[in-house]
């Protein structure tokens, strides 16, 4: 009976820790950064205040796993198999339209106003959406570019990282910034595929192989 806690030491915490980041980004969009709390998160999640402090040492590190959580449902979930059997090209643009999708969710978008409200007072939070959320996604899409711009006959960058920053800003501006601020366009479903093929146009003109 002592042992048994240990029969699937793998499975519990992993449900937890998911139960806690879901439970903390629900806390998170419905009341703000200092609205809420580790209690009301714990009890959300249906667990103990120790088991969340267990996992997570202060709220800062929750909300930053809160937008990393975001910013993985940004990828494709079928990635690696999107990766395999599409063509390069198709491929680059099966991921650049899930990730302009993804950061235009409600819950995308709500994350980054409350971090960017908040950085102001306390730049932790800024500098915690900063790694988790726009780093870690430059880091996952930098990684694939280098093994597509490894082939040498799609893409040419000796620089796969920064190549991957200016495809993320051809392909959400000015889209993005209009949506966080306010100016959702009536059909944004439109209003995507309009600047996701803009962006890709531009992207193909600058580093693509073709292109020279």
């Amino acid at each position: 009976m002592d042992n048994q806690p240990e029969i699937h030491p793998d499975t519990t915490p992993d449900a937890k820790t998911a139960a806690i980041v879901d439970a903390a980004q629900r806390i998170f969009l419905a009341k703000g950064f200092d609205g809420a709390s580790m209690d009301a998160i714990a009890l959300a999640a249906n667990v103990s205040k120790r088991t969340v402090y267990n996992r997570f040492r202060s709220k800062e590190e929750l909300f930053g796993a809160t937008i990393e959580e975001t910013c993985r449902r940004v990828l494709p979930v079928n990635l690696a198999e999107a990766e395999v059997t599409q063509n390069p090209r198709e491929f680059i643009e099966t991921l650049a339209r899930s990730f302009l999708k993804g950061i235009l969710e409600p819950e995308a978008i709500s994350l980054r106003r409350i971090a960017t409200f908040e950085a102001g007072r306390k730049p932790e939070l800024g500098q915690s959406y900063l790694e988790h959320g726009l780093y870690f996604m430059i880091d996952a899409g930098s990684e694939i570019l280098a093994r597509i711009a490894a082939r040498g006959d799609i893409v040419r960058t000796p620089n796969p990282r920064l190549a991957i920053c200016q495809l993320g800003a051809l392909i959400t501006e000015p889209l993005y910034s209009e949506v966080l601020l306010g100016k959702t366009p009536e059909n944004l479903d439109s209003a995507i595929e309009r600047q996701l093929q803009t962006g890709l146009d531009a992207f193909w003109q600058l580093f693509g192989v073709a292109a020279e």
